[in-house]
């Protein structure tokens, strides 16, 4: 698990990592400018041209240092120094002076069309506001030249300029970087559409914060890693079926039995022990045919008093891939939800349902996932789509704080949010955008879910074993050939991987 941080929370640990540790600012600046100069150094040859471009902040003070750094190493590095010199931080000028006394060349004028790199360093993570002039002249004209010519490329100091570090978005225009090496940890920006595009490959560089200022400052915002992932439940060779979660998956109608099948065939690949589907006769001779080792419930068998007897046998439920929203299935799933006692993953037309039915937040059960793309997600709130994509982590944060509720925000950046902590999620890609991806994630998180996992870490493991899976079928199958059977087989492939 690893930190994902806003501005205001980078800002916090770097005071109190100067203020209350002592560690100087200038010695902080140094270790960043070193960091991102190892990067450039193992990617870049000794006849590279690289033209450092500075703001006046801390930012600035970084790229100056850098381009000393590079230029005491052999490269042909220089400075232009971008904005009001009055505005100049105490840790800029310094840097200047020291780049000054080591004869790093300085430009007056920015002149692109001679180096082979341009370095961004023009703001830093507290950007807020619409890029002005002349510094939105500049960024248009880096991104003009970095397209203009093979083989060119533009190094992000710490974050692309013109990105919101908190939500990703441009703030008017943004540079387009190749790399960006960041400082002590991920910012959001990084992580979330359309900022990820922007920052290019990412590199994560400890220049110094101690521990000790991470847990005086505690962020909400966190990821998983792949080399230290360890959410997946243990399983013990003294086990039987029984040991690994009983899930109900209500799901599918007349014409859509894929939506329970990917459910239950995804959750018993993710290490469920039993999976029992309740559908419509419609889909019993399609499903015990397709899935034999799933036991199969129809509505047309069962009355109410039956529904007791279902959910106290499971150890999770799935509600709503392919249900439909008619008014029996209305009545059916009221009918079910307050005898539900164990966790509850609500998707799909579980969820447009749920929009049209304000009345049912008051009868769901204790522990409650949901997973609404971007459209159900705005049924859900009545926010634009826009609106929430431009903050989806705060958005998900707030929906999930006021109904006591886990929300996997679904999309290109899924969020993960207990109303306190966030998860983002940096796994997955463009092929998953196919039918029946998420109605593989319920079975996902279900699966983890039913044996005892604290429900909102299984759902941050769901979406990123459903991500990995994703990857590993990308890498199989093509991105744009890949189906939802595709990310089944990848998600096996990737547990495997895990328990070698």
């Amino acid at each position: 698990m690893k930190a994902v941080v806003t501005a205001k929370e980078m800002k916090m640990i770097d005071t109190f990592t100067i203020q209350n540790l002592g560690i100087p600012s200038l010695v902080l600046m140094e270790r960043a400018a070193l960091s991102m100069a190892d990067h450039m150094t193992a990617c870049l040859p000794p006849q590279t041209r690289i033209l450092c471009i500075c703001g006046a902040g801390n930012n600035g003070g970084d790229g100056v240092a850098l381009a000393r750094i590079m230029y005491c190493r052999g490269y042909d590095s220089a400075i232009f120094m971008a904005g009001d010199p009055e505005k100049w931080t105490e840790e800029t000028k310094k840097q200047i002076q020291i780049a000054r006394n080591t004869g790093v060349p300085e430009y007056n004028r920015l002149d692109m069309d001679a180096f082979d790199v341009l370095v961004d360093g023009i703001f830093g993570i507290g950007l807020t506001s619409r890029v002005r002039p002349p510094f939105d002249e500049w960024i248009e004209k880096m991104n003009a030249w970095r397209s203009g010519k093979k083989n060119r490329q533009i190094w992000a100091v710490d974050i692309a300029s013109g990105l919101s570090s908190d939500t990703g978005q441009v703030l008017g225009c943004a540079v387009k970087a190749d790399v960006t090496v960041t400082f002590g940890y991920k910012k959001r920006g990084m992580i979330l559409y359309p900022g990820r595009d922007y920052s290019g490959r990412c590199y994560v560089e400890d220049i110094g914060f101690p521990q000790k200022a991470l847990d005086m400052n505690p962020t909400e915002g966190f990821t998983y890693d792949v080399q230290n992932f360890e959410q997946l439940p243990e399983r013990k060779n003294d086990s039987n079926k029984g040991s690994y979660g009983k899930i109900l998956v209500i799901a599918g109608s007349r014409n859509m039995s894929g939506a329970a099948y990917f459910s239950a065939y995804a959750a018993y690949a993710s290490g469920a022990g039993l999976v029992k589907i309740l559908t419509c006769e419609a889909n019993r001779i399609i499903l015990q045919s397709q899935l034999p080792q799933a036991m199969l419930s129809v509505w047309e068998d069962i009355t109410e008093d039956g529904y007791k007897e279902l959910t106290e046998w499971a150890d999770a439920v799935v509600i709503g891939p392919g249900i439909g929203t008619d008014p029996d299935m209305a009545k059916r799933i009221e009918a079910i939800l307050p005898i539900i006692k164990c966790p509850l993953i609500l998707d799909a037309d579980g969820l447009n349902l749920l929009s049209s039915h304000k009345e049912w937040y008051k009868k769901l059960p204790e522990s409650v996932i949901i997973t609404p793309h971007m459209g159900e997600m705005s049924r859900l709130t009545g926010i634009p789509i826009d609106v929430l994509k431009a903050d989806r982590a705060q958005k998900a944060k707030d929906f999930a704080c006021e109904h006591n509720l886990i929300c996997v925000l679904k999309d290109s950046s899924t969020v993960v949010s207990d109303g306190k902590k966030v998860y983002f999620n940096q796994t997955g890609n463009h092929g998953m955008a196919t039918g029946g991806s998420g109605d593989v994630l319920t079975g996902i998180i279900a699966a983890i879910a039913s044996v005892g996992k604290d429900t909102f870490h299984a759902a941050c493991a769901g979406v990123f074993l459903h991500g990995m899976g994703g990857d590993w079928a990308a890498g199989a199958q093509s991105s744009r050939g890949m189906t939802c059977v595709d990310i089944i087989h990848g998600i096996c492939q990737v547990m495997k991987k895990m328990e070698n």
